[in-house]
């Protein structure tokens, strides 16, 4: 079968949609005999300023080329005129515009798929409606916001036409009103084994020698151990450039967009304190002082950037600000960012006998202390400005967040503090707060899941369980391990589940799927932290469940590493993973950290924080 390819101006072809053919320039068009080929791709540009456009000779032509038993694959080519839009199917209603929130959904049934299934790509979308020529025509694929994660019915989405597949004369033509073979990232066409179906279906539907690309992502797979894995990750930190300095002397960037695929280039506080101690046991683990150097150089970035309110005499002194705030003083103060920073500090000081990490660690941990609730909880975030009106005394009397995601880190936090300073203040507080979390299960809040939100909960209560007589702790920590452990899937991962707040899309801070049994793993919230925390508590009890727990977990994170001859990947974890599919993919609707984010401290080096202690056999708290 002869094919030929006439790409427009400017166009890399990244993904090529047939093995071999011949290529052509755009403007080739008018001039070169359609006669000897049987095939032609016609790839449009992926590109808001310029789109191709046809003559209305140029579509009597191919017309007359599809009408004799041709075969036309189209994509992106303007057809607000009447030619074109009759050629293709499609009239164009406004210039192209980039993909937002939209979906594309499988309007049809197609081999090995069903009506109604939904994917993703990034780039082009181009708003028209479907015409009737008198030939028969199908829409394939229809573009939309559908919220929904793996399925939709359609039902209340403004649609319009993605993909058509009509007949003409003898011949076929397919148009893509979309970026796909112009695509210039291969790997945000997701998720990948529903576009190979559909490719492979419109093959054999059409005729038309398509061909998808190599995966641009694949799992590392179940040999791999924990230390090939932590080996791994950290020179992700590098090649992909989220440490713009191996040494750790420019700080830590925060994530790898989900959107975008690209770095984005903010350094915050918790990121740096999640990298360094990850780079400190990674040093203990290979003996190799230039990382733990390098996770000294990291908080030192941060001292010396001026992240930390050292202000006597200003309302917000002692704490952190959350990223790189333009103001002199920090803004938001949040309470699990501040406590992550906190707890990293005198954990490294506990262990490294370096004095600023007390001085910095302690100047924070009395910060919260003085801001915690009689109860032992706290807000989520403080401002400020809150501070300068209330007082730390005034702050201490708001209502509590209800979130392990913010509480329970700061427990962590507090029981660091106590190992640092013996003051018992810092011990009784955590107990306290754990307590009067667990006497109020009812009423506690989660922000993307109740798996994520039970997940955060463990982290200081292995250690806590020991000084509580009442013997309150230990049973709610059972109650939350048995609920984890009731939707653990088959590969180890933990499925996300109790969604919160459903309705809550195409905002920041969303989850990852919307309602229980999608077979949703989230490696940004949940499994991630629950790899340190399991192994936490298997340390402290012994308890034979936090060990399977802890072992399925890892096992879990170690297969679904990501393998890639991108260096932007290789090496690192993202979100979200389909347990059922196995492969990354979960909904799209967090703009902020979405499902293909890979964020630095909050997931790579979590993750590799937790196969590092377990690696060494040792806990946070020894």
């Amino acid at each position: 079968m002869k094919t030929a390819v006439f790409l427009a101006a400017g166009q890399s072809l990244r993904l090529p949609p047939v093995e071999g053919g011949e290529r052509f320039d755009w403007t080739e068009l008018d001039k070169v005999p359609l006669d000897g080929y049987d095939v032609l791709f016609l790839i449009g540009a992926d590109s808001l300023d310029t789109q191709a456009t046809l003559s209305s000779a140029v579509c009597a032509k191919l017309w007359a080329f599809a009408e004799r038993g041709g075969r036309i694959y189209a994509e992106l080519i303007e057809t607000f005129d009447y030619p074109g839009s009759r050629l293709f199917g499609l009239k164009q209603d406004f210039p192209v515009t980039r993909r937002t929130m939209e979906k594309l959904r499988l309007h049809v049934r197609l081999s090995g798929m069903a009506e109604g299934e939904l994917l993703e790509w990034s780039g082009a979308l181009q708003r028209g409606f479907s015409v009737d020529i008198g030939q028969p025509e199908t829409v394939v694929l229809t573009a939309g916001v559908y919220k929904e994660t793996h399925h939709s019915s359609g039902e209340g989405a403004v649609a319009v036409p993605g993909l058509i597949v009509r007949q003409a004369g003898a011949g076929r033509i397919v148009y893509a009103a979309f970026s796909l073979f112009s695509s210039a990232a291969p790997e945000q066409l997701r998720p990948y084994g529903s576009w190979t179906s559909l490719i492979g279906a419109l093959r054999e539907e059409t005729g038309i020698p398509f061909r998808l690309w190599e995966p641009m992502i694949r799992l590392a797979g179940e040999a791999v151990t924990p230390a090939e894995a932590v080996a791994a990750n950290v020179q992700w930190f590098i090649r992909s450039g989220m440490m713009p300095r191996a040494d750790g002397s420019r700080g830590v960037y925060e994530n790898i967009h989900s959107v975008t695929g690209r770095l984005s280039p903010d350094r915050r506080p918790d990121c740096h304190a999640h990298t360094a101690l990850m780079l400190h046991l990674y040093g203990r683990w290979t003996g190799e002082k230039r990382w733990q150097d390098a996770s000294d150089r990291l908080l030192h970035y941060l001292f010396d950037g001026g992240f930390q309110d050292t202000e006597p005499d200003s309302p917000s002194y002692g704490f952190f600000r959350w990223y790189e705030y333009p103001g002199a003083h920090p803004h938001q103060l949040f309470t699990d960012d501040n406590a992550w920073v906190c707890t990293v500090l005198l954990y490294l000081f506990r262990k490294t006998g370096n004095g600023i990490y007390r001085e910095r660690g302690l100047l924070l941990s009395e910060a919260l202390l003085a801001t915690q609730r009689e109860d032992g909880l706290r807000p989520n975030v403080l401002t400020r400005s809150q501070l300068a009106a209330l007082g730390r005394e005034g702050a201490a009397k708001l209502p509590p967040s209800l979130n392990p995601h913010f509480e329970s880190i700061t427990h962590t936090a507090f029981i660091q503090a106590y190992l640092v300073t013996g003051n018992r203040a810092y011990l009784d507080t955590a107990l306290n707060g754990a307590r009067t979390l667990l006497a109020r299960q009812a009423q506690l809040a989660f922000m993307y899941s109740r798996t994520s939100g039970l997940t955060r909960l463990l982290l200081p209560l292995g250690y806590l369980i020991k000084h509580d007589a009442s013997g309150e702790i230990e049973a709610g920590l059972r109650q939350a391990i048995a609920y984890l452990m009731s939707r653990q899937h088959a590969l180890g991962g933990i499925e996300e589940a109790g969604n919160p707040d459903p309705e809550r899309f195409g905002m920041e801070d969303a989850g990852v799927y919307i309602d229980d049994g999608e077979g949703i793993a989230d490696q940004l919230y949940t499994n991630n932290f629950l790899l340190m925390n399991s192994w936490e508590l298997w340390k402290a009890t012994g308890h034979p469940a936090d060990r399977k727990l802890q072992e399925g977990v890892s096992a879990f994170m170690r297969l679904i590493q990501i393998r890639s001859g991108d260096e932007r990947y290789d090496g690192g974890w993202m979100r979200a993973f389909d347990l059922n599919r196995c492969e990354y993919f979960g909904n799209n609707g967090d703009t902020g950290w979405g499902p293909y984010c890979m964020e630095s401290g909050w997931t790579n080096a979590i993750a590799s924080a937790g196969l590092l202690l377990e690696l060494l056999d040792e806990s946070l708290y020894a």
